[in-house]
């Protein structure tokens, strides 16, 4: 079922693959910048299912995610689920993978957003846990062919959450994201988004691609959620499953746990060019006073 699939959405097959795999190969051994590059079939067929199979543009996404991953290493390195901060944000709930696919075979991302610590954890924390389940997941080719699903549950949010934010960085990592990571985003639910917070929610889909646009739904209430996700027994305890939140956090932090080591090893593959590193600033300067009439004070 998952080759049929992989034939209709991607037009993936034995051929094509082999192919592609082949030309991309040989791409990389010509482009001596790019040191200790992964050269693996799971590795480089990320970047061809993303394009479904176009070589030319393969080869782009995966030299700018190298590039993207060198010249932002608050960012993107280091993505070590034994750092106590990571950890943290995994196992309260902040960010975690359900155990059990949706109804179309797909991988859900939770977020309980309201569980990261604006007082504790930097803009560095949370985009190296969004990173580091993002590569975990793709390891597993299943979850390259079907994409993926992702539940935000935004109740309790509130501005003071976003002021680890600058609205730049924010920019600068939609843009990234949605261009360099080599994922399929098919489907993306907001939770019971507080009314201050739709401004930012306006402000940030400026920042992204119509396709990605038309993919975001925001949800008042779960009913139409659990409709999507082919029923409620998926999701944790709290939202009316049937395993804890805490169950479902501990097994994918261990889930992390076992993929620590290839986790770290991506930051061996380098960018010779980029030899003078950009500083990613972790300013607490919040912007978001554009957003204002609700409350922020410049932090």
């Amino acid at each position: 079922a998952l080759e049929a699939f992989a034939k209709q959405e991607l037009g993936e097959d034995n051929l094509t693959r082999t192919n592609s795999l082949a030309q991309l190969r040989s791409w990389l051994q010509s482009q001596p910048h790019l040191n200790n590059c992964r050269t693996d079939s799971n590795f480089l067929l990320r970047f061809l299912r993303m394009q479904k199979h176009k070589v030319t543009k393969s080869s782009l996404i995966l030299e700018k995610y190298l590039h993207m991953r060198c010249s932002h290493p608050k960012w993107f390195q280091n993505l070590d689920i034994q750092d106590p901060l990571l950890a943290e944000l995994v196992t309260s709930g902040y960010l975690f993978v359900l155990p059990e696919r949706d109804q179309e075979g797909r991988k859900v991302v939770f977020s309980v957003a309201r569980n990261l610590d604006p007082a504790r954890h930097s803009s560095s924390d949370a985009m190296r846990a969004h990173i580091m389940t993002f590569e975990a997941l793709l390891a597993e080719e299943e979850n390259q062919i079907r994409g993926f699903t992702y539940i935000f549950d935004c109740s309790g949010l509130t501005l003071s959450h976003l002021s680890i934010w600058t609205p730049q960085e924010v920019g600068k990592v939609f843009s990234i994201c949605e261009k360099n990571l080599p994922m399929r985003h098919r489907d993306i639910n907001l939770l019971m988004l507080p009314f201050p917070m739709w401004a930012v929610f306006e402000f940030c889909k400026t920042l992204l691609s119509d396709k990605i646009k038309k993919r975001f739904s925001v949800q008042s209430t779960q009913d139409k959620l659990v409709t999507k996700l082919g029923g409620v027994d998926i999701l944790p305890a709290e939202y009316g499953g049937r395993r804890p939140l805490a169950d479902m956090t501990k097994e994918w932090a261990g889930e992390l746990e076992g993929r620590r080591n290839s986790l770290l090893d991506l930051d061996a593959m380098t960018v010779t060019e980029n030899l003078a590193v950009k500083k990613t600033k972790e300013r607490k300067s919040s912007l978001w006073g554009l957003f204002s009439g609700y409350g922020v004070s410049e932090s």
